[in-house]
């Protein structure tokens, strides 16, 4: 099993060259994959674990305006690309929150190895329920829970906020947007952009639509 997990890493490393030129000038290894659990329409089901190309990354974070006094927070971050590529864009402070602890160890441990490492990187090993999102002002998605668990989060968010009163909207950035619906109907988010699927040239990465939602609880 790990013999395939190195040949399938190295295999993608090869076959995603600029992704891997950002690691190697990061000082981390997001490169990997996790299983999926569950039947999709469960409460309890997640998403595969495959890191998302970081030109896409640094493309929805342009697209949510990511500004330097931003907290950024990836809700399911693996192992932390997208949280080092904001940290990398001069993010006030960038955090992850993975529910896998093999995942969730293996950022920490690309955090103490960063070459960003003097910078305010911070992951947790935890389920994004129990996050406290009170601080955060751009939070990103990548699909990887159902609808109900999406609703939850947005939930906890809004409670979250009221407990500080928070004035700043929050933003989030969401890849490959499943639950658009979902962020449409809270009632306190509305749609501010939107990017397509975009190719790369030399790399066999999956791509994904982006969509830039904002809080309107101000």
């Amino acid at each position: 099993m790990l013999s395939k997990l190195r040949n399938r890493n190295l295999s993608a490393r090869l076959l995603q060259p600029a992704d891997e030129f950002w690691d190697q000038r990061l000082g981390i290894s997001t490169f990997g994959y996790h299983p999926g659990s569950g039947d999709p329409g469960d409460r309890e089901w997640y998403l595969h674990y495959i890191p998302s190309p970081y030109r896409d990354i640094f493309d929805a974070l342009k697209l949510a305006g990511l500004r330097q006094d931003d907290v950024f927070t990836d809700l399911g971050c693996g192992l932390g690309r997208a949280v080092f590529a904001a940290s990398h864009m001069g993010v006030k402070r960038a955090e992850g929150v993975e529910l896998v602890p093999k995942l969730a160890r293996q950022a920490q441990d690309n955090a103490r190895t960063s070459r960003l490492r003097d910078r305010h990187i911070v992951f947790f090993e935890r389920n994004c329920l129990e996050h406290d999102l009170s601080a955060t002002t751009l939070a990103y998605i990548f699909h990887s829970f159902g609808h109900q668990i999406m609703a939850e989060v947005l939930d906890k968010a809004r409670h979250d906020r009221r407990t500080i009163d928070a004035r700043r909207p929050l933003r989030i950035a969401y890849v490959n947007p499943v639950c658009n619906d979902v962020l449409r109907d809270s009632g306190w988010f509305r749609r501010v952009a939107d990017a397509p699927e975009k190719r790369q040239w030399l790399s066999t990465a999956f791509h994904y639509p982006t969509t830039i939602w904002e809080s309107t609880d101000i």
